[in-house]
């Protein structure tokens, strides 16, 4: 018999199923899940061990529905009622984003001044908390940031399914619509909130524990799963931003990287930027003696090197010749101008009315900012329109599958103008925004897994130089034990003591609840892969015997190397799972360094060594540690201390219902107040 799809197959997969979709039928649920139960009884062995885990979310779903709904149908009779074109709703939205960036960054600033006296350690920087809007608690002034820019996603695709609902006109009253989009803007945070709660249990295999007095707790099944997530996002806002230190400290001192940097730049810079009462956007490009220094350029190179030193700087497919590298000078100009509109916006008063409300509809042409890229960059037009259409999103693309993520595109074109959120050209995340940028190319994961792979034998080459009486590492992939039974190996490293033996994975930067679900399913099909290739080769050592200088009686050793580190510490079907630069502090000089970053405002950045912790002294204890290091590497082993899980509440104090979720934090948050 075929096994019937699952309860949590069915609970991601069918829209009926989804409290947070339009199409949501309780009813039919209960009929899918009575058919369900029906097989199970002439079939009890195709159960599933997940089954309750997720009838915990299916029966609690009529409850997320009431809060999809409250907002849901607000907007469908706001719309309705007023007959105004969600296109006038989508720019008060998107004032009123404009409108809460420029007042957190005047906060951040303010907090970075006062305590900054004695320095600042790298995570640090990303870990500043500053009061919510509500003024309930103190956020994450980064989590600000994301906040709202999920906010303005969900709101715009949901506004997005009123777009062609006839009678509609331009002719509204701006304050009722202001009032409207205030509404909107302000309630959702609590959908926002709750539907990525749901969204996380839903596709990274949680549940929900119920309490009395209606009290509901969303947590994850997997032991230390949240811990370790947390540690590996430490460790990459910790890594780039030293990378970033280190890439400015390069730029001041070395002419011929300063003339790298900028190979296809102009010495102009933009001058003036100037924002009419409507939001319209006017440019001035002045020429200079020198290149202006670009210091987003160089931290979006500055990731690149952290996490993606294996993408070459070839031309892409499709887009005109452009490199990553390109692109990436491109959008470093786009976050200038963003810059300069966030600086000369503020000083504006707090809006009272819609009509006030209109300076913050920010907007540019398309001639416009084409202009501004050509004044700057030595890009052709046609260059320049490839890139722009990698980052905009056409709001009136009748394929509603196709989703608004500010995050990727955060251009909204209608027709030759831009909607610009502010928020969403601020802090930019480089490492997905090049993942968007590489499938945009059709750079699929299994060519970056290729180029991965073609790197870490170059470098561990380097760095087993000398360890031991040798290090082979086969350059070849596939391994024959006869014409028909071979298997593809990514990795093998034979020494005198042990066989290491890997699968490498190239996963997408994750963001959100899909995001983690996909990386974490194709690292388990790593892990079922190199379990069978370690087979293999124990099978049919005799095969290999020669190749890899003797098989038997050295420790054999397996896991999953993959680029980022959120997974780092885990174990899927028995095999660890770890990144390639915690396997590389080892491999290299077996030593892992903490830093702090002195800044200031007229010197350069300064970096100091805190501590060095030794991973190993001599080869026997490289030998005897490294299966221990594969499991929990010394880094996450040493911050996964400070980690700890607690419960946040997600829903309004007056709520019939008490929502919680577990979340992950350090025990000791940076505060600044």
């Amino acid at each position: 018999m075929v096994k019937p799809k699952n309860i949590r197959h069915m609970l991601r997969n069918e829209k009926h199923w989804n409290p947070f979709s339009d199409q949501y039928d309780a009813a039919k649920v209960d009929q899918d899940l009575n058919k369900y139960s029906e097989t199970l009884k002439e079939n009890p062995e195709v159960a599933d061990q997940d089954d309750q885990l997720a009838l915990n979310i299916v029966e609690n779903g009529p409850i997320f529905n009431i809060i999809f709904k409250q907002i849901y149908d607000y907007m469908r009779d706001a719309v309705e009622r007023t007959k105004a074109h969600p296109e006038q709703i989508m720019k008060f939205l998107i004032s009123l984003g404009n409108h809460d960036t420029i007042l957190i960054n005047k906060t951040l600033d303010e907090k970075i001044q006062q305590d900054n006296s004695d320095g600042i350690k790298i995570e640090e920087v990303s870990g500043i908390q500053i009061e919510s809007r509500d003024g309930r608690t103190q956020v994450n002034v980064v989590g600000a940031f994301e906040m709202q820019v999920d906010l303005l996603n969900n709101l715009l695709n949901y506004l997005r399914y009123f777009l062609n609902t006839r009678k509609l006109h331009d002719n509204y009253d701006e304050d009722h619509l202001f009032r409207i989009a205030a509404y909107l803007y302000t309630s959702s945070n609590l959908l926002v909130l709750v539907k990525d709660s749901y969204d996380r249990i839903t596709w990274e295999d949680g549940s929900i524990r119920e309490f009395p007095e209606n009290e509901l707790h969303l947590v994850f099944n997997k032991q230390n799963y949240l811990k370790l997530l947390k540690v590996g996002q430490h460790r990459i806002d910790r890594n780039v931003l030293s990378t970033i230190m280190e890439t400015q400290t390069i730029y001041s001192k070395r002419l011929d990287f300063k003339a790298l940097i900028n190979l296809k730049r102009k010495k102009a810079c933009l001058s003036e930027v100037l924002v009419d009462s409507r939001g319209f956007v006017s440019i001035r490009v002045t020429s200079t003696g020198d290149y202006p220094f670009n210091d987003e350029m160089l931290n979006g190179l500055a990731t690149i090197v952290s996490f993606y030193p294996h993408i070459h700087l070839e031309e892409l497919k499709g887009l005109e010749r452009l490199t990553i590298r390109d692109i990436l000078s491109l959008y470093s100009d786009l976050l200038v101008l963003a810059k300069a509109l966030r600086e000369s916006l503020l000083n504006v008063e707090d809006p009272q009315s819609g009509k006030e409300m209109k300076r913050l509809f920010i907007r540019i042409k398309k001639k416009e900012l084409l202009s501004y890229l050509q004044s700057v960059t030595l890009f052709s037009k046609s260059q320049i329109e490839s890139f722009l259409s990698i980052i905009e999103f056409d709001l009136y693309n009748i394929d509603k599958k196709i989703r608004i993520n500010l995050w990727t595109k955060p251009l909204i074109r209608t027709r030759d103008v831009y909607f610009l959120l502010l928020s969403s050209l601020q802090a930019p995340n480089y490492l997905q925004l090049i993942d968007e940028w590489l499938e945009s190319a059709k750079y699929s994961l299994d060519e970056r897994g290729k180029a991965l792979e073609k790197v870490m034998k170059e470098d561990l080459q380097k760095y087993l130089k000398g360890k031991g009486k040798y290090a082979i590492i086969p350059e070849k992939q596939k391994f024959y034990a006869n014409k028909r039974d071979f298997e593809e190996i990514d990795l093998i490293i034979s020494m005198e003591k042990m066989i290491f033996i890997a699968e490498i994975k190239n996963i997408k930067y994750p963001m959100e609840a899909r995001d983690f679900h996909n990386g974490y399913k194709r690292l388990k099909e790593g892990a079922n892969q190199v379990k069978r290739k370690r087979d293999f080769l124990i099978r049919n050592r005799s095969c290999f015997d020669s190749e890899l200088q003797g098989i038997d009686g050295k420790n054999i050793h397996v896991a999953v190397i993959t680029n980022y580190p959120h997974f780092t510490g885990m174990e899927i079907d028995g095999v660890p799972v770890i990144d390639y630069l915690a396997l590389q502090s080892y491999m290299n000089k077996g030593e892992i360094k903490d830093y702090k970053v002195h800044i200031n405002d007229s010197d350069e950045p300064e970096m100091e060594v805190m501590n060095t912790v030794r991973l190993w002294s001599n080869m026997d204890e490289f030998y005897e540690r490294f299966e221990a290091y594969l499991r929990q590497p010394t880094i996450v082993k040493n911050l996964i201390k400070d980690v700890i899980l607690k419960l946040e509440k997600i829903s309004l104090d007056k709520a019939s219902t008490q929502m919680f979720m577990q979340v992950a934090s350090h025990k000791t948050p940076i505060p600044i107040s």
